[in-house]
């Protein structure tokens, strides 16, 4: 008997060893994983920020001919711009925006407003449905011929109705179209600060103006994370930031970093 008890024990403790081996293989196999998506989920976003504000500084040049290592007024400045010129089509060429009680003289170039939005906005594919009406009108021929009849849309009609040739509206038609288009208001992008710090330790990003040449300088911006940054995860895993790059003159290092 008491032989068959140290048996059930010893089969009680190597059953709670494999079920402890399990969970311990399981740890050792999902939590690196876990932590190697964090790192690459941090670095794409970190990569993102730096592209957007990489963008912004585009868009800052062409307005004001100059880069700027201030983030906020950059981020600002650009926003201005394209609202002023979305308001007001007739905003451009040399203009000045008045912002933080700083008057800014910026040449603003036709369409800007749009080359901002299609850049940072994601435009989604909608589908929309109008009712179409269409006219049936009557044209005398130019040679002196027979009339003949022609369907034009709504917005022609005032145009055939202004011509000489015309006789008259014969017939009214009105159905339902359905069209794609691509919007970019309803998830618009906006500018905003904290874009410009690194979504791994919250410091700001790096702006830098290399202006050794005079006649082209150079912009860069790059990330405040050390290329050894690593953090500690449930005491025994390390996350590894890994190298997020920079990107300098519209070129990003982490095309021959990955």
């Amino acid at each position: 008997m008491a032989e068959q008890n140290k048996m059930k024990r010893n089969i009680g403790i190597l059953d709670w060893g494999i079920v402890f081996s399990v969970i311990v293989l399981f740890v050792a196999i999902f939590i690196p994983s876990v932590i190697w998506e964090e790192e690459e989920s941090v670095k794409t976003e970190s990569r993102r920020r730096m592209a957007i504000i990489n963008d912004a500084e585009s868009f800052y040049y062409e307005l004001t001919s100059e880069y700027t290592t201030n983030g906020e007024e950059l981020f600002s400045l650009v926003e201005a711009a394209m609202d002023s010129l979305t308001a007001d089509s007739l905003f451009v060429q040399e203009q000045k925006i008045n912002l933080n009680n700083k008057i800014y003289e910026v040449n603003m170039n036709r369409g800007f407003d749009v080359r901002v939005d299609t850049t940072f906005t994601k435009s989604q594919e909608l589908q929309r449905t109008f009712k179409d009406t269409s006219y049936q009108i009557s044209m005398l021929a130019a040679d002196g011929g027979e009339s003949t009849q022609k369907w034009v849309k709504k917005d022609e009609l005032q145009f055939y109705m202004d011509d000489s040739l015309f006789q008259s509206v014969d017939d009214t038609e009105i159905k339902d179209v359905s069209e794609k288009f691509t919007d970019y208001a309803r998830n618009k992008f906006h500018l905003i600060d904290d874009l410009l710090s690194c979504p791994l330790t919250g410091e700001p990003y790096i702006l830098e103006i290399d202006d050794t040449d005079d006649s082209y300088p150079l912009f860069m911006v790059k990330s405040p994370v050390p290329e050894d940054y690593t953090e500690r995860r449930f005491g025994i895993f390390k996350f590894e930031s890994g190298k997020h790059g920079f990107i300098k003159d519209g070129n990003t290092s982490w095309a021959e970093l990955d």
